[in-house]
Parts: C-alpha cells; sequence; structure tokens
C-alpha cells in the first residue's frame, strides 16, 4: 500500500480553510503515515497560512503494542484518545462552548 498519489484533489486543503483547525488520526507510530500527510497540507500545499490552531496529530504510542487482548487499546488511539484531542482543538475556540473536562 501507499500514500501516494496524495489528497491530489485538495480535500483536505478545503477542510482546513473551512476550519481553520486540523488533526491527523493514525494508529501507526508518532512520525509515521499522519506525519507525512501533514507535512504535506503544510508545506506543499502551504496549509500554514490558514490555521488558527497548532495542528494534531494523534498517533499509536511509540512503542509495540503489548501482547494480551487490550494491548492495542493501550497502544493506538481510542475513542477516548480521540475525542479528548478534537475536544481540546475545539475549546481552544470556545472555551464556553466547551468547558474544561475533569
Amino acid at each position: 500500500q501507499t500514500l501516494l498519489p496524495f489528497d491530489t484533489g485538495g480535500v483536505i486543503l478545503q477542510s482546513l480553510k473551512k476550519t481553520n483547525r486540523i488533526a491527523f488520526i493514525d494508529e501507526d507510530v508518532p512520525g509515521g503515515a499522519s506525519a507525512y500527510m501533514l507535512r504535506q497540507v503544510i508545506e506543499r500545499d502551504h496549509g500554514y497560512e490558514w490555521l488558527d490552531s497548532e495542528p494534531r496529530t494523534i498517533s499509536g504510542k511509540d512503542h509495540r503494542p503489548a501482547y494480551g487482548s487490550d494491548g492495542d487499546y493501550w497502544s493506538k488511539p481510542n475513542r477516548e484518545t480521540i475525542f479528548a484531542a478534537v475536544y481540546e482543538l475545539m475549546r481552544e475556540t470556545n472555551p464556553r462552548m466547551y468547558p474544561p473536562r475533569l
């Protein structure tokens, strides 16, 4: 499998222009495919011109998944970690609508 050609239609940049925020979610280790995609959008497509917040990459931990039935849960992004990261991204925009989570 390959990432190339990557986003030739500019769909990600159009979304960034609409929201002024970007998050890439990937179950690979940090610096993997999500880092490549972020770099392409920021550098190749000049996405930095549209950012109002720091771009986020939500990736797996930088170690191998633990053996056992719950190894993936603790090593890869899951519902809770994805929700928390995106919630914080939205909270930067409107702290009243998105209060701090306990």
